[in-house]
C-alpha cells in the first residue's frame, strides 16, 4: 500500500536544550546531527537538536513558552516519529479510514536536514505520532 520505513525519531521536550545535550553527548556517548531554531510569525520559536547514538535519532525540543517544554507530569517524551515515503499519499489514506490530523497538509520544514515534510496525528491513546519524510 504504502511504504513506513521505521522509527525515524524519538522527541524529547526539554526545558534546558545546552544541558540536556551535554547530558546526552557527554554521558550517553550521543553525538549532534543537526539543530537549527524555528520562528514563527507570532514570536515564538523552538529550538530543535537531533541526536545520534547507533542509530538512536533523540530530537531534543525547547519552547520558547517554557510551559511547554519539560516533564509535562506524563514524561517528557512528546511524540514518536516514523520515517515514510510518499507522505502525502499516506495522509489521504489515513483521512479516508477518518483519522485526523494536526494540520491539513504536510508542513515543510528546509531548515531541518536539507528538507523535511512532516505531519502529526494522535493515536488511540492521545499519543503524538509524526509522520516524517526528507525530502
Amino acid at each position: 500500500m504504502y511504504n513506513m520505513k521505521g522509527l525515524a525519531h524519538i522527541g524529547l521536550s526539554t526545558r534546558d536544550t545546552e544541558a540536556s545535550k551535554n547530558f546526552y553527548i557527554n554521558n550517553l556517548g550521543f553525538s549532534l546531527v543537526s539543530e537549527t531554531r524555528l520562528d514563527r510569525p507570532d514570536g515564538s520559536w523552538l529550538n530543535l537538536s537531533f541526536l545520534n547514538l547507533n542509530g538512536l535519532v533523540v530530537e531534543l525540543i525547547e519552547a520558547s513558552d517554557k510551559a511547554k517544554s519539560g516533564v509535562d507530569g506524563v514524561g517528557s517524551i512528546n511524540h514518536i516519529a516514523i520515517e515514510v515515503e510518499n507522505l502525502p499519499e499516506i495522509m489521504n489514506n489515513l483521512k479516508s479510514r477518518g483519522i485526523v490530523f494536526e494540520n491539513e497538509n504536510p508542513r515543510q520544514i528546509r531548515e531541518l536536514f536539507n528538507g523535511v515534510q512532516v505531519a502529526f496525528l494522535k493515536g488511540p491513546n492521545g499519543e503524538r505520532i509524526e509522520l516524517f519524510e526528507y525530502l
